[in-house]
Order: C-alpha cells, then structure tokens, then sequence
C-alpha cells in the first residue's frame, strides 16, 4: 500500500519531535546527576533522581531526601533551621540548584527538629490517616501542639494541600512511590518506598544512632511495625534514615525487631538516666540503643 507524502511526513516529524523532546527534558531518565555546592548541607546522590540532604553541622545531624519524577518532585523533611539563609532561604535555594520541578513536602512525623523550614514550601501532603483528618480543620489548617512538637512552638499551623494514601502508588510522572505508616517514635510517622529503586527512607523510625520513644507503651508498637516492615521489604532494599549517617544495613532492620522483642519480653535490663531534665529508661541491645522516656 502507497502512503500519501503528506501523511509519511507527519508520522516522520512525530517521531523527531518525540525523540528530541526526550532528549531536551532534564529530568528524564538519561539523568545527569547535579552536584551541589554548600557549606552547612551535604547532598549527595543515591542514584535514580534521589538525592539525600545531610546536615552533618546541625546539632541533631538530620538528613532530608528529595524524590524526583518526572512531572514533580517530592521532599521528605524540611531540615534543622539551624544554619542561616542563603537567597533568602536556608533549604529552598539547595532544592532549587537540583530541580525546577514543582516540590510537594511531607513529613516524616511533626517533631521540631524535622519541619522548621517548613515555611519554604508552598505546597505540603499528610498521609491519609483517620486521626489526622479529624485534627484538620474544614479550612485545612493543622495547628501543631507541643506534643507533636516536642520541644518549641514552631510551626504553630499550617494548610494541608493533599492527602497521600497508605501503601498506594503515588504518581511523581513516570515514578510511583508509597507511604508505609510506621507508627512508634510517633504515631503519624510514615516511611517513603520506592519499590524500583529498592528504597525505602524511614524517618526517625531507624537511622544510625540512638533511637528515642515517648512512651513505654509504645515498644509493642514499635515491635509491630518494625514486623510489617521486614514483611514488606527484601534483602535488597536499601535502607535510609533522618539522622547520621544516611545509610543502614540491612540487618538492622531485623536487629530492630529483635531488640524490640528483648525488652518486651522482660529479657533486656535498662539503667536510668535523666535526658532533657525527662527521666528516661536506656536500653542497649549488640550496637543499638534505644531510650525510652518515662513520661506515662
């Protein structure tokens, strides 16, 4: 069969608008890795349009990600606020040298030391939890409380934008993440996997250094969750955390849950001590150490 000229030129044109177009976009998957220049951060890429943002300087040593998809972006965490502002911003300006994308946060949970830039972001996701809804107002606003906080009395509110579902793909454009709600440092954390990457960055649920609950109950809890990960999760994944050094092994995740297992079950001994002027219970488990403060 004779196709008209007319009719080959436009299905040629096509196919060089579509290969050029792939070619003109950053943000597609022929990558170029951004390198970043700061004084207090330390962003390093972790491979598949995810970079980890370290405070290394900050007093708590706090790590944030950023995910990148194709038609936007997704930061998890804010940073300390403790460094001071560059162009008039003190996370926004290290975002903006890695991507134009539109950049929606959510937190890993609402402690102080993981949402004091939160003001940088104009648009901002709670995963979808029936409590949470219910402390929402019908104007979206979220008035944080001391308890959420921990320590300070900022923020004092904020708008919800959007809802992430649990354990449901999230379209970024041509990169799906999940929520996995992680509740035991505090009951709204939540982890963000990404299942093709083999990710998964878990707040102050795990990270490298001592791990800190509020509340005694909350070690059956805790014990669950960490459960329902190692069933969700295979060998290969990598695991991040919010503080130190960014990268766990794998086996801590295990280590975890048998640690949490120990004190439940009376095995594991604690010695006292005073933390922030708040008795405290220190557990220590091989070369994990969990606190857990006796405010009950």
């Amino acid at each position: 069969m004779k196709y008209p000229l007319p009719f080959i030129l436009c299905l040629f044109m096509t196919a060089l608008c579509q290969t050029s177009c792939k070619k003109d976009n950053p943000e597609k998957h022929d990558y170029e890795p951004v390198k970043v220049q700061s004084e207090w951060f330390e962003v390093d890429y972790l491979g598949d349009r995810i970079y980890s943002i370290e405070e290394p300087k900050s007093s708590q040593g706090n790590v944030c990600y950023l995910v990148l998809g194709d038609e936007r972006a997704l930061m998890f965490d804010t940073g300390s606020g403790e460094n001071g502002e560059v162009q008039g911003s003190k996370i926004k300006h290290i975002i903006d040298q890695i991507t134009k994308l539109p950049v929606t946060l959510i937190q890993s949970h609402f402690h102080f030391d993981h949402n004091q830039n939160i003001h940088e972001f104009d648009r901002i996701a709670f995963p979808d939890l029936p409590f949470l809804r219910e402390l929402v107002s019908e104007e979206s606003l979220f008035q944080f409380t001391l308890e959420d906080l921990f320590e300070g009395d900022y923020p004092s509110d904020i708008t919800v934008d959007e809802w992430f579902p649990i354990e449901t793909d999230i379209d970024l454009g041509g990169r799906v993440i999940q929520l996995v709600h992680v509740p035991g440092h505090s009951d709204e954390s939540v982890a963000i996997m990404v299942a093709t990457s083999k990710m998964i960055f878990l707040g102050d649920f795990l990270y490298n250094g001592t791990l800190f609950l509020f509340h005694n109950d909350d070690v059956v809890l805790y014990r669950q969750t960490a459960d329902h990960l190692n069933s969700l999760l295979s060998p290969g994944y990598r695991l991040f955390g919010a503080h130190g050094d960014p990268e766990l092994d794998f086996g801590q995740l295990q280590k975890l849950y048998s640690f949490l297992s120990c004190i439940e079950g009376g095995v594991c001994q604690f010695t006292e001590q005073t933390v922030w002027g708040i008795p405290a219970h220190i557990y220590a488990y091989q070369d994990m150490h969990l606190l857990v403060f006796q405010q009950d």
